[in-house]
């Protein structure tokens, strides 16, 4: 299963989606193939992109699944 990152009940599988409900591109913290916006969130360093975003999250076990916390 690839990375997903829920934020406000909104499932985000994209760097498109991400960077929309982040409010900016440039807060993704990229690990391959910079530019791909439509590619899963696999090419994106999650955590540290959230840490860049100054939110609260958890992951939700071993899973590729993070959760936001407001």
């Amino acid at each position: 299963m690839c990375t997903q990152v829920q934020i406000d009940g909104i499932l985000c599988s994209t760097p498109r989606q991400l960077a929309a409900r982040l409010g900016a591109e440039g807060l993704l913290e990229w690990v391959d193939h910079q530019g791909e916006m439509d590619w899963c969130l696999c090419v994106i360093d999650v955590p540290r992109t959230l840490e860049r975003s100054a939110l609260k999250w958890i992951r939700e076990g071993e899973s590729e699944m993070f959760v936001v916390k407001r």
